[in-house]
């Protein structure tokens, strides 16, 4: 007789992530490309491919060869993180993005993806409600189910009207009124869509949760890839009621290495901290030790920022081919210019009103990898990522190419 899986194994079986199913894919066509008429181009997930900074990869191999350094840096370290790296991120915060904050407003985890489950567990309870805006990350529903059971529920903020990203003030009152959430999640840049929120609209947000007596969770995973200057709200100081996600994972370009940390109210950071005592134990010492040797060099704050311009400055470019070609293939298609990240968000509903099915035919058809826009609240709406292949732009046009024929056909069989 087997035994059982919990009501919560069954609700994650029946509703995976797609971005992982997608990857299973990709993972097969690595080991078995032959069973596939073309190359698989992947565009679905959004992970840098360009590569770390030098200075972190000398950074790791100084804790490698120290037999001391490396001997210590294979123990537990504390679970809100090493003191002395807390500190190196304060001065990072401060002279890479302006903010300033004190070592008992951070905690380090295992990636922000770890660190959100975790403060959820730590605001939400069990008949609690979520607001997030629409469209957003496909993976807070999960997270949440995992982090306070199957009641809580996700409530969505529209920002999108018209094809366009224009989030009203009015509406989120009128939700926050009806709904009485305990937190309100932002994204910005946004993911799947691309959007920096204006300091206007963002700040009306903050004095409504503060307003309210709820929290804000700022997700800046993309604050390093603005297109443009950073937002005001990124350099000031940090509000009551704001909670910052952040991570190394993109900025760093080391998303293995599964590091994040969050900037909030220490009475909660102690909250957090007790419950991932009981879950983590403690983030990878290893990649804490290679951290704390890469920001106490000399000059770092200033070989960083260049490095996260420069990388800005690239991705850039390639959002903005990937829009222009985007139009081209899918002319019918209304295209989402997006303010920074790594994903152009389109709206394929003239062409199939079900965007699981037009990604299935997609990858199935033509060998291209993209992210049904339903996983992120917009049904008939689409993600592509060019993350995936700024370090290989033929990749992109030959993946538009194909979307092109693959869109034709749809047009011709209409």
């Amino acid at each position: 007789m087997r035994g059982k899986v919990s009501s919560l194994a069954r609700y994650t079986l029946e509703n995976p992530s797609s971005i992982r199913e997608i990857m299973s894919v990709v993972e097969d066509y690595r080991l078995h490309p032959e069973k596939y008429p073309r190359e698989l181009i992947y565009l679905g997930g959004g992970w840098p491919q360009d590569p770390p900074m030098e200075e972190l990869r000398e950074a790791l191999c100084e804790v490698a060869e120290s037999s001391e350094l490396f001997r210590f840096s294979s123990r537990y370290t504390p679970t809100r993180g090493r003191g002395d790296l807390l500190e190196l991120l304060c001065s990072y915060e401060k002279e890479v993005f302006g903010r300033s904050c004190e070592s008992s407003e951070l905690m380090l985890g295992c990636g922000s993806t770890d660190l959100t489950t975790a403060l959820m567990r730590a605001v939400v309870d069990s008949e609690d409600t979520v607001v997030v805006t629409r469209p957003t990350y496909l993976n807070y529903s999960r997270q949440l189910a995992v982090a306070a059971g199957l009641s809580p529920r996700l409530v969505y903020w529209n920002c999108l009207h018209d094809g366009r990203y224009s989030p009203s003030l009015d509406e989120l009152q009128e939700l926050i009124s009806e709904r009485k959430p305990s937190m309100v999640i932002i994204i910005s840049p946004g993911n799947p869509d691309g959007k920096v929120m204006p300091p206007e609209v963002y700040e009306g947000v903050a004095d409504i949760a503060e307003d309210k007596g709820i929290w804000l969770m700022v997700d800046v995973a993309y604050r390093a890839f603005c297109f443009s200057e950073y937002p005001s709200y990124y350099s000031r100081g940090r509000r009551e009621c704001e909670i910052w996600m952040c991570t190394l994972s993109k900025e760093m370009r080391a998303p293995g290495w599964r590091l994040g940390y969050i900037i909030a109210d220490p009475e909660l950071i102690r909250a957090v901290e007790t419950i991932e005592q009981a879950s983590t134990l403690a983030p990878s010492s290893i990649a804490q030790a290679a951290l704390v040797k890469l920001l106490s060099r000399e000059g770092i704050f200033r070989r960083i920022r260049e490095f996260y311009s420069k990388g800005a400055e690239r991705y850039a470019g390639v959002a903005a081919e990937a829009c222009q070609a985007l139009r081209e293939a899918a002319p019918e298609a209304r295209v989402l210019e997006p303010d920074g990240g790594f994903y152009v968000f389109f709206d394929a509903s003239r062409y199939l009103r079900s965007s699981r099915e037009l990604c299935s035919r997609l990858l199935s058809e033509w060998q291209v990898a993209l992210a049904p826009g339903v996983d992120f609240g917009c049904e008939g709406w689409v993600r592509l990522s060019y993350a995936p292949v700024v370090e290989e732009p033929h990749k992109l046009r030959e993946a538009l190419e194909r979307m092109k024929a693959f869109f034709s056909s749809l047009g011709e069989g209409s």
